[in-house]
């Protein structure tokens, strides 16, 4: 694959991504924060069941898979919860600007562990993309401290998983490209994913 089609196919992905915040907090609204995710993730590994098929992970390279379901399952569950514990729709739209720090991350993480070539541009380009979050986060205040911080303390939770959310993710690209080998995961890490949110579903009080 080149280098132009891969990099077609991430902007794909991230227009396709955008539509998540709509998605899981509409179904979380009518099944709750925990089944609606636990319901999302449960139909999107049976599509992907018939569509990729079921790897043979025995040929997968063990860094990848531990690492890979680890880190895949952990960030799907900070972002569907963090979705569904927000306090209104505006605040669930905040909270998946915060998350959208992910791609800025992974950019610096692949600099900073994977060798990636870059040039001065990555600084201006991350403080944007930072400030353009803190301006979101503000409000109709903008760029304010104080208000920053009031609207984070109505939902605490939901912000600092969409956060952790973002670190979470960027690590998980940043890891998976390392370790692949060419090797595809997807469908095992969303039926993981799917698996630990039934079990947080029945397992604790809704």
């Amino acid at each position: 694959m080149t280098s132009q089609k891969a990099t077609l196919i991430g902007l794909v992905a991230i227009v396709l991504w955008s539509t998540m915040v709509g998605l899981i907090r509409g179904v979380s609204e009518g099944l709750g924060p925990v089944g609606g995710a636990a319901m999302i993730y449960s139909l999107s590994g049976l599509l992907l069941i018939f569509t990729v098929g079921l790897p043979d992970i025995r040929r997968f390279p063990g860094r990848y898979l531990i690492a890979g379901s680890v880190l895949f399952v952990s960030y799907e569950i900070c972002l569907a919860l963090s979705l569904g514990y927000a306090a209104t729709r505006h605040q669930a739209i905040e909270v998946g600007m915060v998350n959208y720090l992910w791609p800025s991350l992974t950019i610096l993480f692949a600099i900073l562990f994977n060798g990636q070539k870059t040039n001065w541009l990555i600084v201006p380009g991350l403080l944007i993309a930072l400030t353009g979050v803190c301006w979101v986060l503000g409000g109709e205040n903008g760029l304010n401290p104080g208000e920053i911080i009031s609207n984070v303390a109505t939902s605490p939770l939901s912000y600092l998983l969409a956060f952790l959310g973002a670190f979470i993710w960027a690590t998980y690209c940043t890891v998976t490209n390392k370790y692949a080998r060419g090797f595809n995961g997807i469908t095992v890490f969303v039926l993981l994913t799917a698996v630990a949110l039934w079990l947080h579903y029945f397992l604790t009080p809704q």
